[in-house]
């Protein structure tokens, strides 16, 4: 395990730049030819309890039977997704919902197309914040000094994790924040690298259940408040040139991903048996995760994503501003 450093002002200068770059090279392709009749989709993903419906809709064959050839772009987290979509790697991106607005504000021409998981209260959350049992904490005014591992910045993660801080009074230079992929949170946290992580599932389910651990959650979703209406915490994105000319392909991709959705979603055991198959969980943990697939609507709109900016506004994630309007394409699924 090789934990990157909180970068300085400079090494997040040059990492937008370089995104923006990618964004600024990167020529959208109309629909690439597959197999008769079908569409060729790229996907930039990696591997989460979030995305249970993509595997199970390509194993299931409602993809192709929408006309689609979908090739999984494997990238360790968001931030790649982007990177990939950008430099034109992968036609559309998995990721947070935080992490286009980021690379929006950054430069690089990507819209937020369709729900991929939602937030809300009283049982839907995507993102944890876990604290071991050596370190003592047991709240946010505490984490001053101390090591926190998130798995990207300018994702999700890092947003969760300045907000609750933010409110503790406790700065971002207060804290040694260290880069770790999700796979590798729960030995970061047994090892001592690491005093709270910033994490989703299948890891949080794994980090709760490790005695050595002895996590104490210190508290769930990427944002701090509580909405009444549903908040998009993951999506999927495309370049807007992409989307311009593909407007079908991503229609159909919706499509197939909410039948598939569906079905996970209808099963608990469906949904313990593709953890246990996509991730390598034992039964008896995959059990226990609560549904991570749930959304309450596919479209994306702009009052499901408008906390997100919010937070990333005033944690001072953004120092550019946006119309909202302009990272969102609201297709009608």
């Amino acid at each position: 395990m090789q934990p990157t450093a909180k970068p300085g002002a400079s090494a997040l200068t040059r990492r937008a730049a370089a995104m923006a770059m990618a964004g600024a090279f990167f020529v959208a392709g109309g629909r690439t030819a597959g197999a008769a009749g079908t569409a060729t989709l790229r996907i930039a993903n990696f591997q989460n309890a979030n995305v249970l419906p993509l595997f199970y809709g390509i194993d299931k064959g409602y993809f192709a039977a929408a006309g689609l050839d979908v090739q999984i772009v494997k990238v360790p987290d968001g931030a790649a997704s982007v990177a990939a979509v950008a430099s034109g790697q992968a036609d559309i991106g998995w990721s947070a919902t935080a992490v286009p607005m980021f690379a929006r504000a950054n430069g690089v021409p990507v819209k937020i197309f369709m729900t991929a998981g939602q937030e809300g209260p009283p049982d839907h959350y995507g993102t944890f914040i876990d604290a071991t049992g050596k370190s003592g904490i047991t709240s946010f005014s505490q984490v001053k000094g101390k090591t926190v591992v998130i798995n990207a910045f300018g994702t999700a993660t890092e947003l969760a994790i300045r907000e609750r801080l933010q409110r503790a009074g406790v700065g971002w230079d207060d804290v040694k924040t260290i880069v770790v992929p999700f796979p590798q949170m729960p030995a970061a946290l047994q090892l001592g690298d690491a005093d709270v992580a910033v994490t989703i599932y299948p890891m949080q389910a794994l980090i709760m259940a490790n005695k050595a651990i002895a996590a104490v959650m210190l508290d769930k979703g990427t944002l701090i408040e509580s909405h009444a209406a549903p908040v998009t915490a993951a999506c999927y994105f495309a370049t807007e040139g992409w989307l311009a000319k593909n407007r079908a392909v991503a229609l159909a991709f919706g499509r197939a991903y909410l039948r598939a959705a569906k079905e996970v979603r209808a099963s608990a055991q469906l949904r313990t048996d593709l953890l246990v198959k996509l991730i390598g969980m034992k039964p008896a943990l995959a059990a226990l995760i609560p549904d991570p697939t749930w959304f309450h609507e596919l479209s994306v709109t702009k009052a499901a994503v408008q906390p997100n900016y919010e937070a990333l506004i005033h944690t001072g994630m953004l120092t550019k501003t946006f119309p909202i309007d302009s990272v969102i394409e609201t297709l009608p699924y």
